[in-house]
């Protein structure tokens, strides 16, 4: 499928990248297959610059490999083979190369401190930062990058791309007013259920732009999936069977009540000190969001992590649906109307959490949550679905909760001060009772 530039929020930090850090800093978007890394580098090349090369590691030869391995004490033979074999001329600081998926290849990423220390053109590098043991032993990581997350498209990009630029400023603006929305409150609702249906991969989001077949749509997300399972199998881990068993548990643990993670369920031998090196690999992958719990939220949250306790969404919303129905062949556009109408009684609770995670990942917000037991008889007694930090307090969020009022009143009991007013995420329009504030869903996406 041909790709389609979208307009995407972090093609402005690339250019500001350009203007201040080049030629002293690689530029590294980091991300997940299929975000739109590529077609971003490319579109830089084309727009800022009077050529770029386009090296792609994925589908490289040896003979373009070789050139990073053995030609970097001579780089005028190195750019001239280059221009060669790319058939284009590279113009001293007015020209990029960007090196494509090259985690694949991390000898060329090795190289990047040695191009940037010549200097005649800005390198631009593209992949993630998931280890691959066997090609990445002994290799030296440049310091000199700077590094971008290129997330899914978020619902204000996914409404872009659908010519709508007015629906996100307007819940923007109903937010910091605390105004309802009123009549366009089910219209916006209905949009956020389809972008969660489709989610905010380029592929994902174009198919539906051009067809509005979800069939078509699942289809390309399926391939997404399919790619991610070839990368854990070719991550060379000593049992990489691991990453793909924690992967395909996701959708069943989120499933779950307090859709905490928990290993003995993959099966129960399983340990967590032998999951730690598959759970980093899909971390540094981009693939999951991991949300971290906190043993006192009022403090900063990264300080008191409870390492034990975590949940695991993924990184779309979109590709966690078709994962969780993988077994069917396709995924059929009555399944579809089902979750679009809200007539989808399993696993709705999982869908709309894992997609408010990624919408505070997209808005720059580190994932935690609370969950507080009673020793004796390991029954909640408190507990955030996620904590963000605003104005230096914590604010706790539950989704699709009631009666959080009082769960509100421990949480200021306990860490007085500290904790900001409450929010609940819901299906109903924005009102306040109590020092909470409940939100549509879709409001997530201004937070």
């Amino acid at each position: 499928m041909k790709a389609i530039e979208y307009e995407r929020k972090v093609y402005k930090a690339m250019l500001e990248w350009k203007e201040t850090l080049a030629p002293d800093y690689a530029l590294f978007l980091k991300g997940a297959r299929g975000v739109g890394k590529t077609t971003l580098a490319e579109k830089l090349g084309r727009e800022a610059y009077k050529t770029y090369i386009l090296v792609r590691f994925d589908r490289a030869g040896d003979e373009v490999k070789d050139l990073f391995v053995n030609s970097l004490r001579d780089l005028d033979n190195l750019y001239a083979v280059l221009q060669l074999l790319y058939r284009t001329y590279l113009h001293e600081r007015e020209s990029l190369i960007i090196l494509d998926e090259i985690q694949l290849f991390p000898q060329a990423r090795q190289a990047v401190k040695t191009l940037l220390e010549d200097g005649r053109y800005d390198i631009l590098e593209t992949g993630s930062l998931a280890p691959v043991v066997k090609r990445s032993k002994n290799m030296l990581i440049p310091s000199e990058e700077y590094p971008l997350e290129v997330l899914p498209m978020d619902f204000e990009e996914f409404l872009w791309a659908q010519g709508d630029r007015m629906t996100v400023p307007l819940i923007r603006s109903h937010y910091e007013a605390m105004k309802p929305m009123k009549e366009l409150h089910r219209p916006i609702m209905q949009s956020f259920r389809e972008y969660m249906m489709v989610g905010g991969m380029p592929q994902a989001v174009k198919q539906f732009v051009e067809s509005r077949d979800y069939d078509k749509v699942d289809h390309v997300k399926r391939q997404i999936i399919s790619l991610y399972c070839d990368d854990m199998e070719d991550q060379n881990a000593e049992r990489p069977e691991l990453v793909s068993n924690f992967f395909f548990r996701i959708p069943a643990e989120l499933s779950k009540r307090d859709k905490r993670f928990v290993i003995s369920h993959i099966n129960p031998n399983a340990r967590i000190r032998e999951y730690q090196g598959p759970i980093r690999w899909l971390d540094r992958a981009m693939i999951v969001n991991i949300a971290s719990g906190v043993d006192d939220p009022g403090a900063a949250l990264n300080m008191f992590m409870s390492i034990p306790s975590f949940k695991c969404y993924l990184i779309d919303t979109g590709l966690l649906i078709t994962l969780a129905f993988k077994d069917r062949p396709i995924l059929e556009n009555e399944l579809c109307k089902h979750i679009l109408l809200d007539r989808l009684q399993v696993n709705e609770g999982m869908l709309i959490e894992n997609l408010v995670a990624q919408c505070l990942r997209s808005n720059g917000h580190r994932a935690y949550f609370y969950l507080e037991r009673n020793p004796a008889t390991r029954k909640k007694t408190l507990e955030a679905d996620f904590l963000i930090r605003r104005n230096e307090r914590t604010v706790p969020i539950w989704v699709d909760s009631s009666s959080r009022i009082s769960s509100l009143e421990r949480f200021k009991e306990m860490f007085g001060k500290r904790i900001g007013d409450g929010i609940v995420l819901h299906q109903g329009d924005l009102k306040r009772e109590g020092g909470v504030a409940y939100l549509p869903y879709y409001m997530a996406c201004v937070l």
